[in-house]
């Protein structure tokens, strides 16, 4: 497994990719001018179309599982849909979070990948704290790592003793 696929870049982040279905169309908004406004490039994989958020959601941490972007953001209705799709993408830990120390815990510890967002239940403004949070945190937990190593056998051979 690469080192990409176990353990964020700490970097400060350089290009996200942001995912939404029609519902979550207005909440992505708030995210992407959070971005803009803390200078991260971002792509999109959105549902302008008829996509549903299992096609949002698995192309975009497709490309986050690839490497060469920092993570990805998606949002939908709850955002319960787009993080459940996440987490069956090989090599993505995503998080739906609807608060700040949700948000860093889940960088600083879990060293997420992906932060999941839903429009019918996130404001702009809590978004734009929230997406804020995302960018000024990164894994820093040696604690953690044991885990996450746990976490990665259970994703490749589907337990957690190999």
């Amino acid at each position: 497994m690469s080192a990409a696929a176990t353990e964020q870049d700490t970097r400060t982040p350089t290009r996200i990719v942001v995912g939404f279905d029609p519902t979550g169309r207005l909440l992505s908004d708030a995210v992407t001018s959070t971005l803009t406004a803390h200078g991260v490039a971002f792509d999109l994989a959105d549902g302008s179309g008829e996509a549903d958020y299992p096609d949002i959601a698995v192309d975009a941490c497709r490309r986050v599982a690839a490497g060469g972007l920092h993570s990805a953001i998606l949002v939908c209705g709850t955002g319960l849909g787009m993080s459940i799709t996440a987490n069956k993408v090989h090599g993505i830990r995503a998080a739906r979070c609807t608060d700040t120390y949700s948000v860093e815990k889940a960088r600083r510890n879990s060293d997420a990948n992906v932060l999941a967002l839903g429009a019918e239940v996130t404001t702009p403004a809590l978004a734009a704290m929230l997406v804020t949070t995302w960018l000024s945190h990164s894994f820093d937990s040696d604690r953690s790592r044991p885990k996450l190593r746990k976490i990665a056998l259970l994703e490749t051979t589907g337990g957690l003793r190999g």
